[in-house]
């Protein structure tokens, strides 16, 4: 279109010239006038989430929000003032690959994504008072994109009655749109959300977090901020429109982190990296024999990413949040105050292996056998991503937090941890133990010589000890003592001293509850999907007696010679004998069977479960419906007090 545009003016026009005295009603006015260019769309250009909310304090929060372009210019609008205060970083490692699940695209190998961040902060505000904010970007066309009007508010003042969700194990999983939606229409937005891990399922696939579009197995945008049907179109259910108005505090699942990084491999794929982690230790130790090749300078940079992309990270999950950084591990374990609420997140998480001890391939219990002499074929068994024992930096970090003012004075206290430190779940066996390397060796006669070593190893254990017997050894096996659960020893035993209300975890996708001593344990990620609760109901109506149940693991465990004792892996009930608690007001299990007695679980592929924290009563709320049944009614099933 030209830049000087013909327009004709008839009989009665209106004159739009500046400047013009007169419009002469019998005669046509031709002038000319500037036009400027309307600008382009590119139409690949997108905002790939609405704005969520982050590391709120008494004056201030954070809004994030992410594009699939860097743009000229960012902005956050709120309270009628306007900040170009902006970050922008760049996700480096946002991929996508065959397995992805995106609306009309496909990948033959490992495709990068380009995804930015963006964050800024609303500064001035009031405890107590929300107002109104959107975000704009603009890119490079000179196109803005601009998002809806939602709300944000500072960190709750004291007394203030706040409903916090209580939510993990998303991980597209089914039910999850559904799960949200409820939440919004029967308790209204939430304060907070408090996410006890597993967000996706593999965390360097952008689709996962932005666009999936896969029926009824939603990204983690979508879900929570109520998009999916425009992902999913004609799907009954959206999503809740909750991340825009609460800020989130998470805590790093198993689902967080990824494994050994190798894109320039031609075999390497997202599912393949998410399930081959190693341990730190054992990166530190294989970087020894290769640090004059890859790193001759002794850069202390170069050491540090070798051995992160030769163990496992949780990059990307860090790269999208923005959490306090108050301990030694920075934001991968944090505490932070809510109104009357301190929540502390904790990283006790480990990586999740099969059952299988027929050395066919690696698993929880052994090696392959057909890699006993290839460490770095190795997985380790089910190793703890990071320490949180007694003698840990994670642990003097929880204590030193416990002696702080500001724990002590709040009213509640929560501690979010992902991995199933309780309950009847498929994956609370083995327990929080750091695995026993059992190297086996076997004589002509058949006769075992088992050498023991315990997670994590030195340098020197695994150079003096464990190098020298790998042409020799005929198994590798490992061992979780039951005697030895980090969790019980160590951390359990911390909480309970210093007053804290309620645990809050996921992992195993039930609905279950305990309470030690003034202490209350509750999973509440029964979203679909679920893996069972390992129960003996004492009038024999419903009994699921053995844990993978499946497993050739139990053959052996029941056997005249068994290779493990069945005495540190408890087949049903909470590994350490804890009752669990019943629902207080009905049992949903009625719903799958009305024969079944009152019964301390909730566990579904059918049945939806949320929880909700209302420090207004001090309780926590559960709630069920159906999500199969559009008119289902959302019914609260279980109550109990913090105080």
């Amino acid at each position: 279109m030209n830049k000087m545009s013909k327009i004709a003016r008839s009989m009665g026009a209106v004159c739009l010239i500046a400047g013009l005295s007169a419009c002469d009603d019998d005669k046509i006015v031709e002038v000319e006038v500037p036009v400027e260019d309307p600008v382009s769309v590119n139409p690949a250009h997108k905002l790939l989430s609405d704005p969520f909310l982050q590391k709120p304090s008494e004056k201030t929060v954070n809004v994030v929000w992410f594009t699939n372009f860097e743009g000229s210019q960012h902005s956050l609008t709120y309270d009628d003032k306007t900040t170009s205060q902006v970050t922008t970083t760049a996700l480096t490692r946002m991929m996508e690959d065959a397995s992805s699940q995106q609306f009309g695209e496909t990948y033959d190998a490992v495709t990068y994504r380009p995804i930015y961040r963006h964050e800024a902060t609303a500064t001035d505000l009031t405890q107590g008072e929300r107002v109104n904010y959107s975000i704009t970007s603009t890119d490079s066309d000179g196109f803005e994109f601009t998002s809806s009007t939602f709300t944000l508010a500072p960190e709750p003042a004291k007394d203030q009655a706040l409903m916090i969700l209580l939510t993990s194990d998303l991980q597209s999983k089914k039910n999850v749109v559904a799960n949200y939606q409820k939440v919004v229409e029967t308790v209204g937005t939430p304060d907070a959300v408090f996410f006890a891990g597993d967000f996706v399922n593999v965390p360097d696939r952008a689709s996962e977090w932005f666009d999936q579009a896969k029926d009824n197995a939603p990204g983690f945008f979508p879900a929570l901020q109520g998009h999916y049907q425009k992902y999913l179109p004609g799907f009954p259910y959206n999503g809740g429109e909750i991340l825009q108005h609460a800020p989130l505090f998470g805590t790093i699942g198993n689902h967080e982190v990824m494994g050994r990084y190798a894109p320039d491999d031609e075999s390497y794929s997202l599912n393949g990296s998410f399930n081959d982690p190693q341990p730190q230790w054992y990166a530190e130790v294989a970087y020894e024999q290769v640090k004059a090749e890859v790193n001759p300078n002794d850069d202390a940079d170069i050491k540090a990413q070798w051995i992160a992309d030769n163990s496992h990270n949780q990059q990307s999950f860090l790269d999208i949040f923005s959490f306090p950084d108050d301990g030694l591990g920075g934001e991968e374990y944090f505490s932070s105050s809510f109104g009357d609420v301190f929540i502390i997140s904790m990283n006790v998480s480990r990586i999740w292996r099969s059952w299988s001890v027929s050395g066919d391939n690696k698993s929880k219990f052994v090696e392959g056998l057909s890699t006993l002499q290839e460490p770095s074929q190795w997985g380790f068994g089910e190793f703890l991503f990071e320490r949180f024992d007694k003698d840990s930096e994670q642990y003097a970090w929880l204590e030193n937090t416990m002696q702080s003012d500001e724990f002590k004075n709040a009213k509640y206290k929560v501690v979010m941890a992902h991995q199933g430190v309780f309950g009847l779940g498929d994956n609370t066996v083995p327990v929080l133990s750091q695995p026993v390397m059992q190297l086996v060796q076997t004589s002509s006669a058949g006769a075992e010589t088992i050498t023991e070593v315990t997670f994590p190893l030195s340098q020197e254990t695994w150079t003096d000890t464990v190098e020298p017997m790998l042409d020799d050894i005929t198994e590798v096996r490992y061992q979780y003592p039951l005697a030895q659960d980090v969790w019980m020893n160590d951390i359990e035993p911390m909480l309970l001293e210093n007053g804290v209300n309620l645990v809050h975890i996921g992992h195993s996708h039930l609905w279950n509850r305990a309470q030690v001593d003034n202490m209350h344990y509750l999973e509440s990620s029964n979203v679909g999907n679920s893996y069972g609760a390992y129960y003996i109901d004492t009038t024999g109506e419903y009994t699921k007696d053995v844990r993978a149940s499946y497993a050739d693991f139990w053959a052996d465990v029941n056997s005249d010679t068994p290779r493990w004792s069945i005495a540190n892996y408890p087949p049903n009930g909470d590994p350490h004998g804890r009752a669990m608690s019943f629902p207080s007001v009905f049992s949903p299990m009625d719903f799958e069977n009305e024969n079944y007695p009152n019964l301390p679980f909730v566990t579904s592929n059918t049945l939806s479960v949320f929880s909700v924290m209302d420090t207004g009563t001090g309780t926590v709320k559960s709630y069920v419906f159906d999500p199969t049944d559009l008119d289902s009614q959302v019914q609260l099933f279980d109550e109990f007090s913090l105080d």
